[in-house]
């Protein structure tokens, strides 16, 4: 296994068990990426700045509940020991720069006999000058998982603009970071995957392979149920959950690199997307040969440089947070992972635009939200596995 081999070093000191000052070191432990068969994990220290130039070590151990004194002889201690030390051994080393956080990547085999190792991880730095050694004010409590289900797809960290100038709604434009790396759904969440899970199936426009038609509420019931069962078959990473995408998440996905008014371009039509074509078009797309106004089966729609179908139009798509209505609920300023959670904000968003809007709706910047058990025939959604939230 030699993706996981434990690397010595000089901060392997040896801790012994006497006491140590219980007061907070300012350090926090950060799971950057999670531990999945087959990809990179990423772990990350968050330092204050007086700390640049400190050596460090992440920790690991078997799983540890808790936390305790430590000492190490002519040292003076910071914090507690939330790892079990007999078992405490290095998994990297360095120096702490000016940035205030300092990573190390772990690449995990993608091998069965990995599959379900847990272990605790903590981060400890030594100011050689004070000879005071910091141990993080939290651990990581990791196990490596299984791959995620079919057709979910990486999204890596990354950066956009967020909004337009459109709607007041959409005001300010400002830059957006997405920190993590989470999947999401290739395609909207199929009646038959919906079916299967929850045993029942409440669209109007009946077919195994076109997007369920629900309410917020019930997005969030299949997301819980899916979450529950792909954990308990070790398929959900630590740190992370099945979940509705971030409004933030679902934009940066929609647009995939791109900051023109569609994904496509500039506009629409129905070979790109299954929307109500105004200004000249044809009106409502035909998806089937002798039907019309409705949805269509997920994927008959080229995808966009991302590999996802459908973020334009078929069904509104609903997000975790919460919509201000008409009014702006964005800063003016840049933002990391931004969610919307002001519970004075009744509606829930919706995005993407539907085969009952206009073209629009479908923008990769509009906005709308309905109330959260509100259930209409152009609304379903796709999931996300990502962070915790």
């Amino acid at each position: 296994m030699p993706a996981l081999t434990v690397r010595s070093s000089l901060l392997l000191l040896p801790l012994l068990a006497l006491t140590s000052l219980p007061a907070q070191s300012g350090r926090t432990m950060r799971l950057q990426a999670p531990a999945v068969l087959g990809q990179t994990a990423r772990f990350e220290l968050l330092h204050p700045p007086a700390a640049s130039g400190n050596l460090y070590a992440f920790l690991w151990s078997a799983p540890f509940a808790g936390s305790q004194p430590f000492a190490v002889p002519g040292f003076g201690v910071v914090g507690m020991a939330r790892i079990h030390a007999p078992s405490a051994l290095t998994l990297a080393t360095g120096v702490l720069g000016p940035q205030g956080h300092v990573g190390h990547d772990l690449p995990v085999p993608n091998a069965s006999f990995v599959l379900g190792l847990a272990f605790d991880l903590q981060g400890l730095d030594l100011a050689s000058a004070a000879s005071t050694l910091h141990f993080t004010d939290n651990d990581l409590a990791v196990r490596i998982a299984a791959q995620p289900l079919p057709d979910m797809v990486p999204i890596a960290p990354g950066g956009f603009t967020m909004g337009s100038t459109v709607e007041a709604t959409e005001m300010p434009v400002h830059p957006v970071t997405i920190s993590r790396p989470f999947w999401i759904g290739k395609y909207e969440v199929t009646q038959a995957e919906y079916q299967s899970l929850m045993n029942s199936n409440p669209s109007l426009f009946r077919g195994p392979t076109r997007p369920v038609e629900v309410s917020w509420n019930q997005a969030t019931a299949y997301c819980n149920a899916l979450n529950a069962r792909e954990t308990a078959a070790g398929r959900v990473p630590s740190g992370y959950r099945y979940r509705l995408p971030t409004e933030a998440e679902w934009e940066y996905c929609c647009r995939a690199g791109t900051t023109s008014t569609y994904c496509y371009g500039a506009t629409i039509d129905c070979t790109l997307a299954n929307a109500y074509h105004d200004n000249g078009g044809p009106g409502f797309c035909l998806p089937h040969p002798t039907e019309w106004g409705q949805t269509a089966v997920v994927g008959s729609y080229p995808p966009n440089a991302w590999g996802l179908h459908d973020m334009h139009g078929n069904v509104m798509e609903w997000c975790q947070d919460r919509w201000p209505g008409p009014i702006s609920s964005y800063p003016a300023t840049a933002v990391v992972d931004p969610l919307e959670t002001n519970p004075l904000f009744v509606y829930r968003i919706a995005r993407g635009g539907a085969w009952f809007f206009y073209r629009d709706a479908a923008r990769s910047a509009s906005r709308s939200g309905y109330l959260s058990d509100t259930w209409a025939q152009f609304c379903g959604f796709r999931v996300v596995l990502g962070p915790v939230l």
